[in-house]
């Protein structure tokens, strides 16, 4: 089987018509009717489409080239990612969420995303049966049906011009991620530079969150948001007493066992007693397998032996010390391991008002049964979140944004909480206690009025990586493998 080129100048004629009349004159007329405007990626979609129609054309007048045939298969694969970038903003939210009104139950990027995709398979069937490459001297008139297409897509392309005109206005504005309803009035269009920010080397582009660095905070408490502050005092130094593979990044102790459980930035998880100088259990992570996980940043005893582990990408993992543990079949899980810990749980925290950005502490409450982490500030998000997650099934349960309490004064009018940089935390007696690496401080919670209810600097502090409870004491890990015992305050 095979396609003449008198057939294959036809077929795209009615290619060019359907592409042309279809979803790029759909998009104009959603505006005109629904006043829907295009976002700036609808735009970029919109574009290749347009673009891809163009190409159709010259194929009809001059023939399928190779150049033609080369431009319309990166156009189609320029589409198809800017198709899945757009979809993937929005294919991961709740039942009925989505962005624009949505045409037999698919959204307009995900239409895009698929015409894309099927001009990359159009192209390829025409490839396949194509006899010849036309030559350079194959200049044809186009026919009835390639006139029709080319008086259509003049046509439906300043329509487009004219939306663009009113929605998005001249250069240099660049349009909206998110757009007002289109008007044919003045004094209801929306020109902006919303879009117009510093690039980022990412295929993510302005969503792109860089990685937290901790250890690149200032430590100086009098530099903090928070004036006046009363310094705790380390009243005794304590050291873990075996070797660690690689530095320490979490600690958290069972206030039950006396156990403490202790994680490194090479996925290493270490029990150990309640000395700090026997190893009871020792594995390390396989961080690429179902879940991936970033550096390890947070360890949680939840009640019995059940041990947890957290990334800073909010993906934890599940542990139980058992001696008859099958080596052979936990051997997908650790990348090494003492062959007595079974992995029975893998999971990501799903997050609300703490989405897209990163976490380094995690706690649990055992009175409330819930699992406990604190955001850091990165340059898009800076907010402290605390966020709280059931242990029954690890979804999120609560959110809130701690407001300053009674007693607590700003610096500045400009300096807020978000400035901490939480990398310890743990609950005890209705408190959530937290420790910033930024500054030195320890912030204490009340999550039943979800506000900082004091605040202490810690001077003798300088890299601080965990927080546990152990009777009246706070222990304050750093990354050294050092641990601080200051007086729990009492707040």
């Amino acid at each position: 089987m095979s396609i003449s080129e008198d057939r294959l100048r036809a077929i795209l004629a009615w290619v060019v018509i359907v592409l042309v009349g279809g979803p790029v004159a759909a998009a104009v007329l959603l505006g005109v009717l629904k006043g829907e405007s295009p976002c700036i990626l609808c735009w970029a979609q919109r574009t290749s489409m347009t673009l891809i129609a163009l190409v159709g054309l010259f194929v009809i007048r001059y023939g399928p080239r190779p150049r033609y045939l080369g431009m319309v298969i990166l156009l189609g694969a320029w589409g198809t990612y800017m198709g899945i970038r757009h979809s993937a903003l929005h294919l991961a939210r709740d039942v009925g969420q989505g962005f624009s009104a949505p045409f037999l139950g698919i959204h307009t990027y995900v239409w895009a995303w698929f015409i894309h995709f099927t001009v990359l398979i159009v192209v390829g069937m025409l490839l396949l049966f194509l006899r010849r490459i036309a030559p350079e001297e194959g200049v044809r008139e186009p026919g009835r049906a390639g006139r029709f297409a080319l008086g259509l897509f003049v046509v439906v392309v300043a329509a487009n011009a004219l939306q663009a005109f009113a929605s998005t206005g001249p250069p240099p504005f660049i349009g909206q991620g998110d757009p007002v309803r289109l008007s044919w009035n003045p004094r209801h269009w929306v020109w902006s530079f919303e879009e117009l920010q510093p690039p980022r080397i990412s295929l993510r582009g302005a969503w792109a969150i860089p990685a937290p660095d901790p250890a690149a905070a200032d430590p100086d408490p009098a530099h903090g948001p928070l004036t006046g502050l009363p310094a705790l005092r380390v009243t005794t130094w304590e050291r873990i007493g075996v070797p660690l593979d690689g530095t320490l990044s979490g600690l958290a102790h069972d206030a039950a066992t006396g156990r403490f459980l202790a994680v490194t930035d090479r996925y290493a998880v270490v029990l150990l007693d309640s000395t700090l100088s026997r190893v009871l259990h020792r594995v390390v992570l396989d961080p690429g397998f179902s879940v991936d996980l970033t550096r390890l940043a947070g360890a949680a005893f939840l009640g019995g032996d059940t041990l947890a582990v957290l990334s800073t990408n909010k993906s934890w993992a599940l542990l139980v010390p058992d001696p008859a543990a099958d080596e052979r079949r936990e051997w997908r899980h650790f990348l090494e391991t003492d062959g007595q810990v079974r992995e029975v749980g893998l999971g990501r925290f799903q997050t609300v008002r703490a989405h897209q950005m990163y976490v380094l502490s995690l706690a649990f409450d055992p009175s409330a049964r819930e699992v406990v982490t604190v955001s850091v500030p990165n340059p898009r998000h800076r907010t402290l979140v605390v966020s709280r997650f059931a242990r029954t099934d690890m979804v999120l349960s609560s959110e809130f944004v701690p407001r300053l309490g009674d007693g607590l004064a700003l610096r500045a009018p400009d300096r807020s909480l978000a400035e901490y940089v939480v990398t310890g935390a743990a609950v005890a007696d209705g408190r959530l206690y937290a420790v910033s690496a930024a500054y030195s401080t320890l912030l204490v919670i009340d999550p039943a009025d979800r506000s900082v209810r004091a605040a202490y600097a810690l001077p003798d502090v300088e890299d601080p990586v965990g927080l546990a409870v152990r009777g009246t004491d706070l222990l304050v890990a750093q990354a050294d493998g050092r641990v601080a015992m200051v007086a729990r305050p009492v707040s």
